[in-house]
């Protein structure tokens, strides 16, 4: 939370990569994107909660050894290729806000394919946005 705002993460990890089967998954320095990613998200102050939007079981349990909250499975038909970003958000804000009772004023979208992004990084855009307005 930053200045009464509520911020939400959500991390979207669809199953069916065409480029790079399972680059989700995929190691650096033996840590998964999905673990670099939560490794480095969840040491912000700021975001009260880190879901993750997925459709495939491998990504979800993977994704819920290292920490991650998963309260809902994203539908197949926001799962495509070609399935743009926006209904895939929207999904997992309604969902989320359902499921943990209560309402965001901040949704952040954490890509698992930016592993080189850094916590301060993730504050500094939170805390511009809501001082900006």
């Amino acid at each position: 939370m930053y200045k009464n705002k509520k911020i939400l993460a959500i991390v979207p990890a669809r199953g069916g990569s065409k480029g790079i089967k399972n680059k989700n998954l995929k190691k650096i320095k033996g840590k998964s994107l999905l673990k670099i990613l939560f490794e480095i998200s969840s040491k912000s102050k700021l975001i009260d909660n880190i879901v993750l939007s997925s459709d495939s079981e491998k990504i979800k349990n993977h994704s819920r050894e290292i920490g991650y909250e998963i309260l809902f499975t994203r539908p197949k038909k926001l799962s495509g290729d070609k399935v743009p970003d926006m209904p895939v958000l929207r999904h997992a804000l309604i969902k989320s806000e359902k499921i943990l009772k209560k309402k965001f004023d901040l949704i952040l979208m954490l890509q698992v394919t930016s592993p080189l992004r850094k916590n301060e990084y993730i504050n500094k855009v939170v805390k511009k946005i809501i001082d900006k307005g």
